[in-house]
């Protein structure tokens, strides 16, 4: 039979279409519910359960497993089975030291470079997320968030520093998920500042608040979670 805290950690997730790239496509989803926090630390996986959850053979479940292993999302040790990875205070601490830089050389990219599209975008995502704060939508803002970021990283023009920005955007989403309702909306207004700078063409601003930004997160987050 299968676990009930697993099958119900994915109901809420993209149902599995057929293709040909069945391990990439329940990677995105364990993925998904990993960083959401309804597949828990330290939560085993087990890749019989998936397979009869979604009506598929056990080997697409194992190579997707085998690929979250690869990237750090889950562990995989003998007589262990595979489990969602655990949360550290030291790697929280690495994490948003170094994605404060990350992001301040994004900022400072956008800002030199951003196109009027790109500007359209992230006004589209402020607005919208203006519209969530009153409304106090939490998940609204959330998905806000990441589309103002996307159009941010868009607007930087390089595509090795977009890469890495939305990988570590989705190391951090890991740690501050479970805690992001208790984060306030006062972010919101950080993005709309961070827009205007980026719109001005002011660079070395707009890196100065994106990388503010990001430690102020890290510290509020560290608090609320350790």
């Amino acid at each position: 039979m299968a676990s009930e805290s697993t099958i119900a950690a994915l109901a809420g997730f993209p149902e599995l279409t057929a293709s040909a790239s069945l391990p990439s496509r329940l990677h995105e989803i364990l993925e998904a519910a990993i960083i959401a926090g309804t597949l828990t630390p330290g939560q085993r996986i087990h890749a019989d359960e998936i397979a009869g959850f979604y009506g598929i053979s056990r080997i697409p479940v194992r190579e997707a497993l085998r690929s979250l292993h690869q990237d750090g999302w889950v562990e995989i040790k003998p007589r262990y089975g595979v489990r969602v990875r655990g949360r550290t205070l030291v790697e929280l601490d690495e994490l948003f030291e170094f994605r404060a830089e990350l992001e301040a050389c994004v900022a400072r990219f956008a800002a030199e470079r951003r196109t009027d599209a790109e500007l359209r975008a992230m006004h589209d995502a402020t607005a919208r997320s203006a519209k969530a704060r009153d409304d106090l939508d939490y998940a609204e803002l959330d998905l806000c968030a990441s589309l103002f970021y996307s159009a941010l990283r868009q607007a930087c023009h390089n595509s090795v520093l977009e890469r890495e920005s939305a990988t570590m955007e989705k190391r951090a989403r890991f740690y501050f998920s479970t805690v992001a309702d208790r984060l306030g909306v006062d972010w919101t207004f950080v993005h709309e500042k961070l827009l205007g700078h980026v719109e001005a063409g002011e660079a070395d601003a707009a890196g100065a608040l994106a990388r503010h930004h990001i430690r102020n997160t890290g510290e509020a987050v560290r608090s609320l979670l350790f």
